[in-house]
């Protein structure tokens, strides 16, 4: 998420990670896995409990914002004290994030915990890359990349149910300290053997990218609270954070993404359209079931969970096509996903609000998953073919930011509505509508990928 990574020279080139290294880092993307899939499925009892509906929103758009600062930090962090001294640090600031949330007396508490959560779980995101590139051997790489990738499936599949089923059984701050133990067995594990991988001799973090990264989080943040507030500094706030997110994203982004160019400027505003739409609606998507019909946190986890699965289908039917000569044929299978990700949008959002039976909302669900499974990945790997080599690094600093900041901005734009607008029926309305908005966005410029909506 935008960590830039260190180096090392021929003559430093790394031997064989020790196993115990390895072990540690998927210990880690499961943890961050896990507390991202689960975390929306317990906000509704977290809310109901400390009476913190108005907040709702901020609860995941503080643990993103402030993810996507992180990330950088500890990547500036990584090449001035080693990556021994950025682990160390990320798992300690998120075990701190985890106890406030877990002991929160109230929501602006345990938004605290979220932001601090998100302060450490961006430094955590990025480690794994950070260490594959200087503490393996190259013909451990790969299959190392492909152990973290995989390293998300089960978060993703039983994360929402796991939560779910332990706030019902015990409460939902055990979602939170039930993570302290795992911690406390990876944190040796990656930092110890760390402590032997060289920093590269000519540090290459681009120490400039922290501003607007930090102005980008501050900007983004202003804009949700401007939005969440009901009193005169509502508009002021909303107009600053605006303005500044244009500012600073015009040094993170390309140019020609307002206007919807060809190529990677298009390929960006797919990836935030669509995570928009899915992920931001998956932030409020649990209360709304709850709410307007009346299933339990266990119930409204199984959606989640089966998005999740659908999703994985959708990446695995990606990847064989890709095998199969596809890669020709990316921007058009973009084009199909991202108008299935439509048609899934407004199922899911008339199944949830009654207008269609319930099972629509599941069925709408798993069709958005297997939508971006296919159209994410696609998407991304058009981004990379659009750009040279050596630009890879900043692509994926751009792919990630844009999606932490289209999610954040669509779970406390949809918090706010879900907290200033009565009745409950019409709030989550707006927030589908605001949400679907997002798959329409992603289309328009899934249209244009390659020059063909000219």
């Amino acid at each position: 998420m935008g960590a830039v990574h260190s180096r090392l020279s021929p003559a430093h080139a790394p031997p064989a990670a020790p196993p115990l290294l390895s072990a540690g880092l998927i210990l880690v993307v499961v943890m961050v896995a896990f507390e991202s899939m689960a975390v929306s499925t317990v906000l509704p009892r977290v809310s109901e409990d400390l009476r913190g509906l108005a907040l709702y929103g901020w609860a995941s758009s503080a643990f993103l914002l402030s993810s996507l600062f992180g990330a950088v930090l500890s990547g500036v962090l990584a090449d001035r004290r080693g990556l021994a001294a950025s682990a160390a640090l990320a798992l300690g600031v998120f075990a701190v994030g985890l106890l406030i949330a877990a002991l929160a007396p109230s929501m602006p508490a345990f938004v605290l915990g979220r932001l601090v959560q998100g302060l450490g779980a961006g430094g955590l995101g990025a480690l794994p890359f950070a260490v594959i590139s200087v503490g393996y051997p190259e013909g451990a790489r790969a299959r190392m990349l492909a152990a973290v990738s995989s390293a998300w499936l089960l978060p993703a599949l039983v994360g929402p149910l796991v939560a779910s089923v332990v706030a019902d059984t015990w409460s939902w701050r055990a979602v939170f300290w039930g993570l302290l133990p795992l911690l406390a067995l990876s944190a040796p594990l990656c930092v110890l053997p760390l402590r032997g991988v060289a920093r590269a001799p000519q540090p290459t973090a681009d120490h400039a990218v922290l501003r607007p990264a930090l102005a980008l989080s501050l900007a983004a943040g202003a804009l949700i609270e401007g939005l969440r507030r009901p009193d005169l500094w509502a508009l002021p706030l909303a107009a600053l954070g605006l303005g500044g997110a244009v500012w600073s994203a015009r040094t993170l982004f390309p140019r020609g993404m307002w206007r919807l160019q060809p190529g990677l400027p298009a390929a960006l505003v797919v990836r935030g359209g669509a995570a928009f739409a899915v992920m931001g609606s998956s932030s409020f998507l649990p209360l709304a079931l709850h709410t307007l019909r009346g299933l339990n946190l266990t119930q409204a986890g199984w959606l989640l969970s089966v998005g999740g699965a659908t999703w994985t289908l959708g990446s695995w039917i990606q990847a064989r096509l890709e095998q199969r000569g596809g890669a020709h044929r990316r921007a058009h299978r973009v084009r199909m996903s991202m108008a299935l990700l439509v048609v899934a949008a407004a199922t899911t959002a008339a199944g949830v609000l009654g207008a269609l039976p319930l099972w629509a909302a599941y069925a709408g669900w798993c069709l958005a998953g297997l939508a971006m499974g296919v159209g994410y990945n696609s998407n991304s790997l058009f981004a990379l073919a659009s750009v040279a080599p050596a630009g890879a690094g900043r692509l994926s600093g751009q792919l990630a930011n844009i999606e932490v900041l289209m999610v954040a901005v669509a779970a406390g734009a949809g918090g706010a509505l879900i907290a200033r607008v009565q009745p409950m029926e019409q709030a989550f309305t707006l927030a589908f509508l605001l949400t679907g908005g997002g798959a329409l966005l992603s289309a328009l410029a899934a249209a244009r990928l390659d020059g063909r909506g000219h």
